[in-house]
């Protein structure tokens, strides 16, 4: 239960040793902490400073991720600046990273360099000209909700099943054993499942399913929330320090950008995330420090999520640690059956996968033998033609060809091989046959499902120019009438807006109404 990046890894380590299991998403996968992450499987140096074991175990398992899937992750190249009267000058910043040179070659990464304020300056023009020299750092930037989709799919072609939409309404209990779930499809209708081992991976949603079994799994859920820009606004990913001492990074993924994250306690409804309107002022802040222009960037939207922090009283939320702590109810709570994970983090989910596998494993008695070798996720089996030799073949832009080899891999030629090559979406862009292909093969039932298999909508226009082709496309395949297709667009937008709607500034508002008047659609 969850198909976040930990349930997805669950299945497929699983379903890699010879066992079949069922995967249950009551949303998309990938659609809630995980995608709502920035997007990095990294090894946090701030960890050094009270938990090294995380560091040391995330850079192991970052390193393991880029082996499985090299055409999903791009190097990140951080330059941390340090301005004066900051909280460590520039001989400590370099001690920290001397430390945490020695795990960059666990995740394939390389050793920093110090830079005086005038390279530092000459590399990245966007710095404030007041900082003393600055130090660098690499880490790997990933689409977690790729990387979720292709373990489930890995795991759906060697036998194991996985429903979106399928909300858990109760467990079956009887006698102090878990038997099953029954769940919720987005038709309406009711269905049952009955399993040997039950597993709660559900994220920051943890206790509300533990709670079906009557036990009792304490998380303290932190909110963070990212800023979305359109566009590249820094050559390299920075670094800077908030007002309450917090590390911020501005990190760019390609054509886009991100800038986050904040990191409270959250007492709210996990379905419906509420942003308070200091929070982007909080990032700003923090960030005109060190790249003064970042308020004149039009930011198109706001990514929240909630992370699974195991609970502990007293402590600093940004101090919590991120270690994880897999769960037996039979020997804790007394049900049989039940197995939870719970905590972690994106660069961690294969380990936590493989150790939840062997709880598994062990609560069936089975032996099942751990494959030596492990393979790519689908899509990094080989190397996939160059982008412009794919665009030649198929009549796309060389740009197009590159954004769908950074999703698809060396699987690419098929996709395109299944549809019309026209562009749907430009700014992203998405071609009519990447879309069909995600219907038929990636469990995508509405266009939302497609933003996060395929990134549409996610482009500068925000699905302003977009959504309706898409909506015909999407609904050819699924049956869709026209009145339905023009009902998802709708729906759609409006749902991009509740992620718009905090940052827009005077100009951020104009555009809507232009949008909305040109759409004639009602706010």
């Amino acid at each position: 239960m969850g198909g976040g990046v930990t349930g997805a890894g669950l299945l497929r380590e699983l379903s890699r040793r010879g066992l079949t299991a069922l995967l249950l998403e009551k949303g998309d996968y990938g659609g809630g902490t995980s995608g709502g992450s920035s997007w990095m499987i990294h090894g946090g140096p701030r960890y050094l400073e009270y938990d090294w074991d995380t560091t040391r175990l995330s850079c192991e398992d970052a390193g393991h991720i880029v082996r499985l899937a090299r055409h999903l992750v791009h190097r990140v190249v951080f330059l941390i600046p340090v301005l004066p009267g900051d909280r460590n000058n520039l001989e400590r910043m370099e001690t920290a990273m001397e430390v945490y040179d020695r795990f960059q070659p666990l995740k394939h990464a390389h050793s920093h360099v110090r830079l005086t304020p005038a390279e530092a300056l000459r590399a990245e023009p966007g710095l404030s000209p007041a900082i003393s020299g600055a130090v660098t750092m690499e880490e790997w930037g990933v689409d977690p909700h790729r990387l979720t989709w292709l373990n489930v799919a890995d795991a759906i072609a060697r036998g194991s099943r996985a429903h979106n939409h399928a909300r858990v309404e109760s467990l079956i209990v009887d006698g102090g054993r878990v038997l099953g779930a029954r769940y919720r499809s987005d038709d309406g209708a009711l269905h049952e499942a009955r399993a040997r081992v039950v597993v709660n991976a559900a994220g920051p949603w943890v206790p509300e399913l533990c709670a079906l079994a009557g036990v009792d799994v304490r998380l303290r859920p932190a909110k963070g929330i990212h800023i979305v820009y359109d566009r590249r606004i820094s050559n390299f990913a920075v670094a800077a320090e908030a007002v309450d001492g917090r590390q911020l990074l501005l990190i760019p993924h390609g054509p886009f950008s991100i800038l986050g994250t904040t990191d409270d306690d959250y007492y709210g409804d996990l379905d419906r995330i509420e942003v308070a309107p200091d929070e982007p002022d909080y990032l700003l802040q923090a960030f005109e420090r060190v790249f003064p222009s970042i308020r004149q960037h039009r930011p198109v939207r706001l990514t929240t999520g909630v992370r699974p922090t195991l609970f502990r009283w007293r402590t600093y939320e940004d101090d919590l640690s991120r270690r994880y702590e897999i769960f037996d109810h039979e020997r804790r709570d007394g049900v049989a059956g039940f197995v939870t994970i719970a905590g972690g983090k994106l660069s961690m989910y294969r380990l936590m996968a493989e150790q939840a596998a062997d709880v598994v494993c062990a609560k069936l008695g089975v032996q099942a033998e751990v494959p030596e070798r492990e393979l790519p996720l689908p899509g990094s089996e080989v190397d996939p033609v160059p982008a412009e030799e794919l665009a030649a073949r198929h009549g796309v832009t060389a740009y197009a060809a590159a954004r769908l080899l950074r999703r698809h891999g060396c699987r690419s030629e098929a996709v395109l091989s299944g549809g019309p090559a026209r562009l749907v979406c430009r700014c992203e862009p998405v071609t009519e046959a990447e879309l069909v292909h995600a219907v038929r093969h990636e469990q995508v039932q509405s266009l939302p499902d497609a933003f996060r298999r395929v990134g549409l909508g996610s482009g500068p226009c925000a699905g302003a120019t977009c959504l309706e082709r898409a909506a015909t496309v999407v609904g050819r395949e699924l049956g869709w009438s026209a009145a339905r297709a023009q009902e998802e667009a709708v729906a759609f937008r409006r749902g991009l807006w509740q992620g718009r709607a905090a940052v827009l500034d005077s100009a951020g508002w104009a555009q809507e109404e232009l949008t909305v008047g040109a759409r004639g659609y009602r706010a």
